[in-house]
């Protein structure tokens, strides 16, 4: 065996530019396959991040206007749902916990020097930021149950807010002329979908936003209890409200609670297929490298032929021809795949290093991906060896001897 691949290595030394036109081809295809599904798991994982409150079980709940009389009440009511009302839920065997969020697109907000921003308030509780997923710059902190209970002039902001404003941690906002501390500033992300101008955003304790202004909630977040499926829960909110609030249960305009289950679930097959489409991109990629490594094979094979016929001569086997070319092909598509693999980490790294739109999310080289471009090149490369070295091997020495060198 290490005779035959120290002839194999021989033989593809002794045809530089030949060999080296095949690991170029088989490189080229392994750095676009990895590097084009590296992007895709980027943009996927990004936009998975800003789908996940769309794919939670959790339950937004709007107030509307009735459309349809009620025992003896009008239509056009506008449902108003104060926080102790909306708290009564907690004793309800389909919840598990819920959040109240308050808001006001109205509020002056300025810096410390009075300068205007562009932010709008929440009033919010320390359920909120993790339920939104939103990921806090170093050295931040959550609104506590202290902040909450003491009615603490404190506030997170948005990463763009706090860029404008030049805003930083322990730093002063203005709300309506009152000075909050800044506790926590959240990270930038300018990938995905961005729900309610979050990135302008400035979160306060609720009770301080009450203590400001006299507002109903505007907004209430329901988990369900384990084992509840959001048609039940949404079943159970309608009634519970229905019966609190005086209102037809069947009126779809006295609540809106969506439910982004679905549309979020084909939008996240929208960006897997995108992945998919990138992946197969870079495969057909992939097969024109293997398809330049037949073509190579099947010239070797055309120029060697009186070679394999002096071969076959002197006692080699069939058996040994078709090895030692299919040896050649693997080596070659071996070699190319390192060096593919190699450079593949290295350009994702260098993407990752000088930057791309934060659009896209930061590229990544998957075990899947890697075994998947191993199993593609492998089939690949047993393909375009075999039948090369199967002609090769199917020759008799009597005609090989007797082809034109």
């Amino acid at each position: 065996m290490s005779a035959m691949l120290q002839q194999t290595l021989q033989t593809l030394l002794a045809h530089r530019l030949r060999s080296l036109l095949a690991i170029i081809a088989i490189i080229w295809g392994v750095v676009s396959v990895l590097v084009l599904v590296a992007l895709g798991e980027g943009f996927y994982q990004v936009n998975t991040q800003s789908f996940s409150i769309l794919m939670s079980d959790t339950q937004s709940v709007y107030q509307g206007v009735t459309s349809k009389p009620w025992q003896g009440l009008p239509a056009r009511r506008e449902i108003k749902i104060s926080e102790a009302e909306m708290r009564q839920l907690e004793h309800q065997s389909a919840v598990k916990k819920l959040s109240v969020i308050y808001q006001n697109w109205e509020a002056s907000v300025t810096d410390k020097h009075g300068r205007s921003l562009p932010g709008y308030v929440r009033g919010v509780d320390s359920h909120f930021v993790a339920w939104r997923k939103f990921r806090l710059i170093k050295g931040s902190r959550n609104i506590t149950p202290s902040d909450i209970i003491n009615h603490n002039r404190v506030v997170v902001v948005g990463w763009q807010l706090a860029n404008i404003g030049g805003l930083s941690l322990g730093g002063q906002i203005k709300v309506n002329g009152i000075p909050f501390t800044v506790i926590g500033i959240t990270e930038q992300s300018e990938g995905g979908v961005r729900m309610d101008n979050d990135e302008q955003q400035v979160m306060m304790p609720s009770p301080t936003f009450t203590d400001l202004w006299q507002k109903t909630p505007s907004m209430l977040l329901v988990e369900p209890a384990e084992g509840i499926s959001g048609v039940v829960l949404r079943k159970s909110l309608i009634s519970f409200f229905a019966k609190q609030q005086h209102f037809d249960p069947t009126d779809n305009r006295a609540l809106y609670l969506p439910d982004f289950s679905r549309e979020a679930k084909f939008f996240m097959s929208l960006l897997r297929g995108i992945q998919l489409f990138l992946g197969a991109s870079g495969t057909m990629t992939l097969a024109v490298g293997a398809l330049g490594v037949a073509n190579i094979m099947f010239l070797s094979v055309t120029e060697r032929t009186r070679e394999i016929g002096i071969r076959l001569a002197i006692g080699a086997t069939p058996a040994s021809i078709l090895l030692q070319f299919i040896t050649e092909g693997g080596l070659l598509v071996l070699a190319g795949t390192g060096l593919g693999l190699l450079i593949s980490y290295g350009t994702v790294i260098l993407m990752t290093t000088v930057g791309i739109p934060d659009w896209l999310g930061i590229p990544q080289i998957t075990l899947d991906a890697v075994i998947m471009t191993l199993g593609v090149t492998g089939a690949l490369a047993l393909v375009a060896s075999f039948f090369p070295a199967k002609r090769a091997s199917a020759l008799t020495p009597v005609k090989a001897l007797n082809a034109r060198a």
